[in-house]
């Protein structure tokens, strides 16, 4: 693996609080007093420092860390068994047709599927950790 657990795991905790939000078309602070409702927390658009976290964070992965990302997810989601992490991996490097975090991000339950992945593929016993 060339992701330590522990970073998937505060990975997973980024995403689960941005996949718990609203995605609206844009964020934007009152003109007149530059507040923002308070529902704005429960709410990402194009403008989420969450996001923009998380995206930076995929970003600076290397490609090889960016498809074992993606090859978690497709475990969590039941489109492969955590012993097939290598097939799944190799699938995921294959198939990259969009940039890694857009991908992820547009992706339901991102946070919940990456650990159920990590578990699977930690059972399985084919997780090398970084």
């Amino acid at each position: 693996m060339n992701i330590a657990e522990n970073a998937v795991r505060g990975l997973i905790l980024r995403a689960r609080g941005y996949d718990g939000k609203e995605q609206i078309e844009d964020l934007e602070r009152d003109p007149d007093t530059d507040e923002t409702d308070a529902v704005e927390n429960l709410q990402t658009g194009a403008h989420d420092a969450g996001r923009d976290e998380i995206e930076a964070w995929i970003d600076g992965l290397d490609e090889e860390a960016q498809a074992e990302l993606v090859a978690l997810y497709w475990i969590g989601r039941g489109d492969y068994d955590g012993r097939d992490f290598p097939r799944a991996v190799e699938d995921a490097r294959g198939r990259r047709s969009t940039p890694t975090a857009n991908y992820l991000l547009g992706a339901p339950l991102m946070g919940d599927y990456i650990e159920l992945g990590l578990d699977a593929v930690i059972e399985a016993d084919v997780y090398d950790d970084a």
